[in-house]
């Protein structure tokens, strides 16, 4: 049976469930099972804390407790600009309260 799922109104086969043992090829944001997610940022050494939506799952920067949790991702690659940050490529993290300064952070699926 082939899962597919929307983004940008555009539909997307999704992998097989993979063992948490095996690490994506790609950084960028993943659905993952019980006990995590339902999804996680892979930022390319780690998974990141989870979250309940992809948006909220890109801005995470703590270690998830389950680095082992299975996970599944596209079967190819999206053609459209990322839907995280709709192809802006940064995620905007506010200001730096002490010294004002502007924290941004590329974007992991850009």
């Amino acid at each position: 049976m082939q899962f597919t799922i929307q983004i940008d109104g555009s539909a997307y086969g999704l992998t097989p469930w993979l063992p948490g043992t095996l690490a994506p090829a790609r950084a960028g944001v993943y659905q993952r099972n019980d006990p995590a997610g339902p999804y996680s940022c892979w930022d390319g050494s780690r998974w990141r804390d989870d979250a309940a939506d992809a948006p909220t799952a890109v801005k995470q920067m703590r270690s998830s407790p389950w680095q082992d949790a299975p996970w599944r991702g596209l079967t190819d690659a999206a053609t459209e600009h990322c839907a995280t940050r709709r192809g802006h490529g940064v995620v905007d993290r506010g200001d730096d309260a002490d010294t004002g300064e502007p924290l941004i952070d590329p974007c992991p699926d850009c």
